[in-house]
C-alpha cells in the first residue's frame, strides 16, 4: 500500500485535473418566475397567464442581484450555474486533502 503522503497528492492531482476540464462556470441560483410580455394584445395583460422566465440570482455587498436569462441561453446558464457548484465541491475536497498533508507533518 502507497504511503498516505502520496495517496493524498494522487488525490490532490485527481481534483485539479477535474477542475481543469470543468468548463465554464457561474456564480448564481437559477430562479423561475413568470411576469408580463411588452404586448398590448398578449393575454397576459388581461389576466390571463403570464410568461415563465429564468433569472440568475446572487449576492453583491449584501444585496441581492438578478440577472435576466434570455430563453435561447437557459440551458447553457444552467449548465455553468451547475459547473459552479461543482467547482466549490471539488474546491472543498481539495482543502480537505491539503489539510490532511498539513497534518501529516512530513
Amino acid at each position: 500500500m502507497k504511503p498516505l503522503r502520496t495517496q493524498l497528492q494522487t488525490k490532490r492531482l485527481s481534483l485539479r485535473r477535474q477542475i481543469q476540464n470543468l468548463g465554464p462556470w457561474m456564480e448564481g441560483t437559477l430562479v423561475t418566475t413568470s411576469r408580463k410580455c411588452g404586448k398590448e394584445n398578449c393575454a397576459c395583460h388581461h389576466q390571463g397567464p403570464k410568461h415563465p422566465v429564468l433569472f440568475v440570482t446572487w449576492k453583491e455587498a449584501g444585496k441581492t442581484i438578478s440577472l435576466y436569462i434570455p430563453r435561447p441561453l437557459e440551458a447553457e446558464v444552467k449548465q455553468w450555474t451547475e459547473n459552479y457548484k461543482r467547482l466549490k465541491e471539488l474546491i472543498r475536497q481539495t482543502s480537505a486533502v491539503q489539510k490532511q498533508m498539513v497534518r501529516l507533518r512530513e
